[in-house]
């Protein structure tokens, strides 16, 4: 996520500092989005060490293979059954999967969750489905969405099938590939498979939703806690894009008999329509920080971010050692006409870190 360099305004009675200018991602922070997978929970290190799924990451570093992983155990943990009825959490379902039977992508979807959420990383439910005009018949979907801090972004994760897209190299978020199929019927975006990243037909029989023209719909439940928090009574919300394509037609979907209806959650007044593509795509674990000068030779910086089990921000300044700050509350040092930088990034409590952020300043 390239994104351009932007200036900083410094508050405070003293003018002595030519610019600050900010280079890295901007932090965009969620107002719709609610819950965190708590660490503290237990179910959190019971999911590791009762399947022993720490040591499939050992020697990886990069977050994003370690996401591709992780999918991958998932999707290698039973069959593929379209009819299965079984209902109970991630633990439930890994423990039935022992027997040989098979499960859908609402099972997939659930464990991946939880097993994402279990070493750190920011994890989310989507609904998609196809426009039937297209395909003939609607095919709800079941995926996840992760944010990678290496990509500094949203990727859908399909562990069902142990998929996603790229496009020109580029792993893609379910918004992304929404407006790709709307716009040109995702012209130049490819799929992918596994580890390897294994490029693979679009349309396949045997996996008919794992395609972008299931993202014609997308939606995404408002809670992103089920797994240590999963006895919720607070009713099933969730966002979808408010876009002008989403006005202009009814999502439907089918009650039996081949015939269709609306989306259940227009009657329920379920679906939390967001207009700020921010809100949807806000960004866990990058950091914004605030400058004050009361001192000539010094800024005072103050952080904050959504982070997730944040434990501390990390920064250092003109390349020196990393250094934390619990309270994201330290003071910049700086010399007369001579150019200075700070990094700073979040550390959650998993110790994963979030991407880095630079800010540069120069003393008149």
């Amino acid at each position: 996520m390239n994104e351009p360099s932007r200036a900083l305004t410094i508050d405070g009675d003293l003018s002595t500092v030519h610019y600050v200018e900010m280079t890295g991602p901007t932090a965009h922070f969620p107002e719709v989005f609610r819950g965190q997978e708590d660490f503290y929970n237990p179910r959190i290190k019971e999911l590791r060490q009762r399947y022993r799924i720490g040591p499939l990451l050992k020697g990886t570093s990069k977050d994003w293979k370690k996401i591709l992983q992780l999918r991958h155990w998932i999707h290698t943990q039973w069959p593929t059954d379209q009819q299965a009825r079984f209902s109970g959490d991630a633990f439930a379902i890994l423990e039935k999967a022992k027997e040989g039977v098979g499960f859908h992508c609402a099972h997939s979807m659930t464990v991946q969750q939880a097993v994402l959420s279990s070493f750190g990383f920011v994890c989310r439910n989507l609904g998609v489905d196809r426009n039937p005009r297209t395909y003939g018949s609607g095919f709800h979907h079941g995926v996840n969405e992760v944010w990678s801090n290496e990509l500094v972004k949203w990727v859908v994760v399909d562990a069902q099938y142990d998929v996603h897209f790229e496009r020109g190299g580029v792993p893609m978020s379910a918004l992304e590939l929404h407006e790709a199929v709307r716009q040109d019927g995702a012209r130049g975006v490819l799929k992918v498979k596994g580890v390897r990243r294994r490029r693979v037909e679009m349309e396949d029989k045997a996996a008919p939703e794992a395609t972008t023209g299931n993202y014609w719909w997308v939606s995404y439940q408002v809670r992103t806690d089920p797994f240590t928090h999963p006895h919720w009574a607070g009713g099933n919300h969730m966002a979808v894009y408010d876009s002008d394509t989403f006005r202009s037609e009814i999502w439907t979907r089918e009650r039996g008999g081949g015939k269709r209806a609306p989306h259940w959650a227009y009657d329920a007044d379920a679906f939390i329509k967001v207009r700020d593509r921010n809100q949807i795509e806000w960004t866990p674990g990058v950091p914004e920080i605030r400058l004050s000068q009361k001192e000539e030779h010094a800024l005072q910086v103050v952080c904050r971010s959504a982070t997730p089990n944040l434990k501390c921000y990390r920064y250092r300044i003109d390349k020196s050692g990393w250094r934390n700050s619990d309270d994201g509350r330290f003071e910049w040092g700086l010399k007369k006409k001579k150019k200075s930088t700070l990094e700073l990034h979040t550390r959650n409590l998993f110790g994963v870190d979030g991407p880095t952020v630079s800010a540069s300043t120069e003393l008149r």
